[in-house]
């Protein structure tokens, strides 16, 4: 007796597919790699600086040190965040009685009026942006030429220094 044979598929392993799936996890695992790198550059802590000048207050600056999003304090006394564009017209506003020469150098254009930010290590940039928002509403033309700018236009960042 005869015995028929049976035809036996042999397995075949599909390339294409294969390729694409490779493709898929190259481009997967670049992009991945991409954003591991800009998070791990962004976490980047830099060292303190132990050489350099002295820090210098000139008489138009105003130092403001903010200790959270709603408190900050100016020569030692503390205000709300929202007061403070009052607390730095009236600063302005005072110099013809306190120092009446720089007064006039800031009615002349001179110098111009110009505050220290200086926040604390643990805020976010969300918060010293919310001050700029501040400086820039802040209505000093009173007190300088006529056609300036009505808010601060120079804010210096800085961080405070650990005690």
């Amino acid at each position: 007796m005869k015995v028929k044979r049976r035809n036996v598929k042999r397995g075949r392993i599909e390339i294409i597919p294969l390729i694409d799936t490779i493709v898929i996890l190259l481009i997967f695992y670049m992009t991945f790699s991409r954003f591991a790198g800009a998070q791990r550059d962004a976490a980047l802590e830099l060292p303190e600086s132990r050489a350099g000048d002295e820090f210098k207050q000139l008489p138009q600056q105003l130092i403001v040190n903010m200790h959270s999003a709603e408190q900050a304090s100016i020569s030692g006394t503390k205000y709300k965040v929202s007061e403070l564009p009052s607390v730095i017209r009236n600063y302005y506003a005072n110099l013809s009685r306190t120092d009446s020469s720089l007064a006039q150098k800031l009615k002349a254009g001179d110098v111009k009026p110009s505050i220290i930010l200086r926040g604390s290590r643990v805020m976010n940039y969300k918060d010293l942006s919310d001050f700029m928002r501040i400086c820039a509403k802040t209505d000093l033309r009173d007190f300088l030429p006529p056609k300036t700018p009505a808010g601060i236009t120079e804010v210096t960042f800085t961080v405070m220094e650990r005690k």
